[in-house]
Order: C-alpha cells, then structure tokens, then sequence
C-alpha cells in the first residue's frame, strides 16, 4: 500500500528541484517520495503548478487596475476551488480502487494458499493409493509363485506315483514288496491329496488378490476421476 503524502511534501521539493536548475516533473518528485502512489504525486504536482501559474498571474494582475483585478480573481479562485474539489473527489475515488485492489490481492493469495493445501492433500492420496496398490500387486506376484511350486510339487508327487505303480507291478509276487509299496502309494495319495488341497487353497486366494487388485484399480479411478490434480 502507498505511503500517505501531503501537498507541502510535493510543494518542498518542487521548490527545492527548481532552486537546483532543475526543472520539476512527476517522476522525479516520486522518486524522492519512495512508496508512494503515483497518482497522489500527480494530483498535487498539478496543484503545485496551478499555485505557480496562479502567482504569476497575480503578479501579472498587479499591473491591471483594481477593479479588474478583482474580477479576476474572483474567477480564479472560482477556478481553484472548483478544480481542487475535482481533484480531491478523484483522489479519494483513486484511494478507495487502491484499497479494493487490496482486499482483492489478499483474497486471491488466501484462495491460492488454499487451493495449494487441497492440492498437496490430492497428491497424499493419490500417493496412498499407488502404495496400496504395488502391495497388493507384490502380494499377487507371491502367491502366483507359490501355486507354481506347489503345481511342480504335485507334478513330482503324480511322477512318484507312477513310479510306484511300476514298482507294484513288477514285485507282484513279492508280499513283502507289495506291502511296502502299498504304504508308498498311500503316502504319496495323502502327499498329493494335501497338494491338491493347497493348490485349491491358492487358487482361491489368488482369486481374492485378483479382485481385491481390480477393486484398487478402480478406488484408483474413481480417486481420479473426483480429484482430478
């Protein structure tokens, strides 16, 4: 906001820059009245000179008769007041823009403030949400890796079996052997049906990953789609 400023402010230091040889402008009076509006500056530099032009027709006056000089001052000052109350009114309508322009400025840095929190708060969500979604994408890749050993463990079992079933065959005639083997094929029956089972197990949990995946995929979306960044 401007720094308040007076007409005997601007007075002096036209006086002061004429006393130097130099001859007074706006910009070198504001120059010398750092802060301050340009505007005030110009109103009372004109004030100033209207008061300058006024002295040197006074003294030009002085030379006319009394009676003329009368009437002509009586313009003057009609003059004078008439403009310095124009003056004034633009001044203050001058002033009360600047003051508006202010609230306004402080308006827009309060909506920029606040528009810069929403968006670090967009942002922190969106963040959450993409390490959601990794996790559970690392989750996947884990249980798809362990159904594929359990798939060769099964493999392996289903190859010992026939092993087994070979095996029965060719010691049929040996009780001993067959006994043994007996026991192998139930062992490897209960390995593979507890194989099965785990692969069931995995499956269904894969399935679980899966959609619980597609459900963070589209939280994601719809996150997007009402905050848009």
């Amino acid at each position: 906001m401007s720094t308040t400023i007076t007409q005997e402010q601007v007075n002096s230091i036209a006086e002061k820059l004429q006393s130097e040889g130099i001859t007074p402008t706006v910009l070198d009076i504001r120059k010398r009245l750092e802060g301050s509006s340009m505007a005030v500056v110009w109103t009372y530099f004109q004030l100033w000179q209207q008061s300058k032009k006024s002295d040197k027709q006074e003294s030009e006056m002085n030379k006319l008769p009394d009676e003329l000089q009368q009437i002509l001052q009586d313009f003057i000052q009609k003059q004078v007041t008439s403009t310095k109350a124009l003056l004034e009114e633009e001044l203050s309508s001058l002033r009360d823009a600047n003051d508006e322009m202010v609230k306004e400025i402080e308006a827009l840095k309060k909506l920029n403030q606040s528009q810069s929190d929403e968006l670090k708060t967009s942002r922190s969500a969106r963040e959450d949400v993409s390490g959601r979604f990794e996790q559970l994408n690392s989750e996947l890749i884990r249980a798809k890796n362990e159904i594929d050993i359990e798939k060769q463990s099964a493999t392996e079992a289903r190859k010992e079996l026939v092993k087994a079933q070979l095996k029965l065959e060719s010691a049929s005639r040996l009780e001993a052997d067959l006994d043994q083997v007996y026991k192998t094929l139930e062992d490897e029956r209960v390995s593979r049906v507890n194989a099965e089972h785990q692969v069931s197990a995995l499956e269904l949990k894969l399935e679980a990953e899966i959609s619980a995946r597609k459900k963070a995929e589209q939280d994601l979306l719809d996150f997007h789609r009402t905050n848009p960044v």
